[in-house]
């Protein structure tokens, strides 16, 4: 029975009660209309002032969202944007240290062009085939014998060949070795490896700051008077292009000659041996495509291992004049004792970018005020890098083949020109630090964190 009534009287406050009150409000409702009082009016300023309110509030809310979004897109471009300066300017790096190795192996090829040592040589081989041709006459073997007839014609010819090549290669030098030399005595490529070590941070702080403004202008309609900047930061927490760059560059390199960390006199060893081995490498490089017809055609005089000989020592004693000058730059090592990889690939090849945009206005400000009088920030991070070999199917091969590997150098050196940038999850520990740390040449309030821990920001941190 107990039950019975429970029941019952759970149905009528489920059923009867919004049956009655919707009954009732139908009656008032069919009463307001009909009524000539004139109490129409009065509420339809009470669900004008409603509407309103509630409008203002969706602005607000789809402003602010929308706002948040442009924001993040806008850091992530500027973060993004500087993240390419800086791979471009370790590609470069990395393209003048080939091209410096370049030029010490042409200027040695010059030099000998310049002397025609080899072609002296050259030309006594030929004499000595000549002057030995009739001991050939008599050789049990024909081929043999036949050298004899065929030996003055061919030197000749090969004699002439050498002239012509000895002049041209003269002629070539006295217009290009005194510029190589000059590079070399001005020491013209470490210098701009140097300037572009300086004015990459700038430059990658201008690339962020213009992609902030063009993903959030002023005429965004979001912003108070100004655009969205941004900023380059590091991991150690100093803005790109502040005094710190004079202590430790932004970029992860090492100049062999001028610095002074305790790593020096491992840059300076490594930058000598590098050097050596890839002058060579590029020296011999020319010299097989040089004389690829001497090597296959004419042999006789040995011109080109002549040559081959002349240039090395060339080389050997360009790289004697130049002991600790023209070196190439070299990677930063870890300035930690106990080595730690993700530690060191923290401090050296991660970046913060973090854009600024002065508050928002809101709508109808005298009934909505947004309780925090900061203006707005967002951040991103990015890691610098050298891809790995990709899979690459080319239709063109039969298969199986049509799969392979992309090829791709992956050693980490200075050498390699296939740094690239991309963009992280935002988990570095001095990003709290960054955020609360005034941006140089900015005009923005910046939010406080109230002392926010790393685990606590990291907990609520979306990035």
């Amino acid at each position: 029975m107990i039950h019975r009534t429970i029941v019952c009287r759970l149905r009528f406050l489920v059923v009867e009660v919004p049956r009655l009150i919707s009954s009732w409000m139908a009656g008032v409702s069919r009463r307001l209309h009909r009524d000539q009082n004139g109490s129409i009016s009065i509420t339809s300023v009470f669900f004008v002032i409603f509407f309103a309110m509630v409008l203002g509030m969706v602005m607000n809310i789809s402003r602010h969202a929308d706002r948040k979004v442009i924001m993040q897109n806008g850091a992530d471009a500027a973060t993004y944007s500087g993240g390419i300066v800086l791979s471009r300017s370790m590609n470069t790096l990395a393209f003048t240290n080939h091209l410096l190795c370049d030029v010490f192996a042409l200027t040695a090829y010059l030099r000998e062009a310049r002397d025609r040592n080899s072609e002296e040589f050259a030309t006594g081989a030929l004499q000595e085939w000549v002057r030995l041709a009739p001991r050939f006459l008599d050789a049990p073997v024909q081929k043999f014998s036949q050298l004899t007839d065929a030996s003055p014609g061919h030197a000749r010819l090969e004699q002439d060949l050498i002239n012509v090549f000895a002049t041209q290669s003269e002629s070539v030098s006295q217009t290009l070795l005194p510029v190589l030399e000059e590079i070399l005595a001005q020491e013209m490529i470490p210098e701009f490896q140097r300037a572009l070590v300086l004015a990459t941070p700038h430059l990658a702080n201008q690339a962020a700051n213009e992609f902030a403004e063009r993903h959030a202008p002023e005429t965004a309609g979001l912003a108070g008077d100004d655009a969205m900047h941004a900023l380059m930061w590091r991991t150690d927490a100093q803005p790109f292009d502040s005094d710190a760059e004079f202590d430790r560059s932004t970029l992860p390199v090492a100049d062999p000659v001028f610095d002074s960390s305790e790593f020096r006199l491992t840059y300076f060893r490594n930058a000598v041996s590098q050097r050596r081995q890839l002058s060579h490498f590029y020296l011999n490089s020319l010299n097989n495509r040089m004389f690829r017809d001497f090597d296959r055609v004419a042999k006789m005089s040995q011109y080109a291992n002549f040559w081959r000989g002349f240039s090395r020592g060339y080389l050997d004693e360009l790289l004697a004049e130049y002991p600790d000058r023209n070196l190439p730059m070299q990677l930063r090592e870890s300035v930690n004792r106990e080595f730690n990889r993700d530690q060191y690939l923290h401090d050296e090849y991660m970046f913060v970018g973090v854009g600024y945009w002065s508050a928002m206005s809101d709508r109808l400000p005298g009934l909505f005020t947004n309780p925090r009088d900061a203006d707005d920030t967002t951040f991103a991070q990015i890691r610098l890098f050298i891809p790995r070999a990709r899979l690459v199917y080319d239709p063109t091969r039969p298969p199986p083949f049509q799969i392979s590997r992309q090829f791709r150098v992956q050693n980490r050196d200075l050498l390699n020109q296939d740094w690239a940038v991309q963009i992280v999850p935002a988990t570095s520990a001095a990003i709290p630090t960054i955020l609360e740390t005034p941006p140089p040449q900015i005009n923005i309030d910046l939010p406080g964190l109230g002392g926010i821990s790393v685990e606590e920001f990291r907990r609520i941190n979306t990035h």
